[in-house]
C-alpha cells in the first residue's frame, strides 16, 4: 500500500514537472512568435511612411571630373537618418550597363555621396538631397537613375540629357 502511494507520488511529480516543461516552451514559443509579429507590423508601418522621389537629375561636365548630380526629396511621412541613407544604392542603367553605386562620403568612381539641404544630420520630411553620384561608365541616353533604401522603397528616373 505505502508502495503504491509512493509510486503514484513520483508519477504525479514527474506529470507536473512534464507539464511545466511543456508551458515553458510553448510561452517561449509565444513570446518568440509575438515579437516576430510586432517586428513586422513596426518594418510594414516603416515601408508605409517612407517615400521618395527624384525631382531633377543632370550632369555635371565641368571640371576633371564627370557625375551626376541628382535631386531626391522625402515625400514620406517620416525623417529618414543619416544611418539609412548611408546604406543607400544607387543604380545607373542603360540597355548595356547596370552600375551600382554605394555611399562614400568621400566620392570616388562608382560612388556616392550627398548634402543636406538642411543639415541637421537627418533628412527631414520634404526636404531635398544634393546627390552626387561619380561614375566611369559611359552610358547611352536615355537611362535610368535608380535609388533604392534599405527597406526597399526605391524612387526611380528618366534621364533624358
Amino acid at each position: 500500500m505505502a508502495s503504491e502511494s509512493v509510486g503514484t507520488a513520483i508519477l504525479v511529480i514527474a506529470g507536473v514537472i512534464l507539464a511545466a516543461m511543456v508551458s515553458a516552451a510553448l510561452l517561449s514559443q509565444a513570446n518568440l512568435l509575438d515579437s516576430s509579429m510586432r517586428l513586422a507590423m513596426m518594418n510594414a508601418q516603416n515601408r508605409l511612411e517612407t517615400s521618395i522621389s527624384i525631382a531633377l537629375a543632370s550632369l555635371n561636365t565641368t571640371g576633371a571630373e564627370k557625375y551626376f548630380v541628382i535631386y531626391v526629396k522625402n515625400t514620406g511621412s517620416r525623417p529618414i537618418s543619416s544611418a539609412e541613407l548611408v546604406k543607400t544604392d544607387l543604380y545607373l542603367v542603360d540597355d548595356q550597363h547596370t552600375v551600382l553605386m554605394v555611399y562614400s562620403s568621400s566620392g570616388g568612381y562608382n560612388k556616392w555621396n550627398y548634402t543636406e539641404v538642411n543639415p541637421n544630420g537627418v533628412w527631414d520630411v520634404g526636404e531635398t538631397l544634393v546627390v552626387k553620384a561619380f561614375n566611369s561608365t559611359s552610358f547611352s541616353i536615355p537611362m535610368r537613375i535608380v535609388i533604392a533604401l534599405p527597406n526597399g522603397i526605391r524612387a526611380e528616373y528618366v534621364y533624358s540629357g
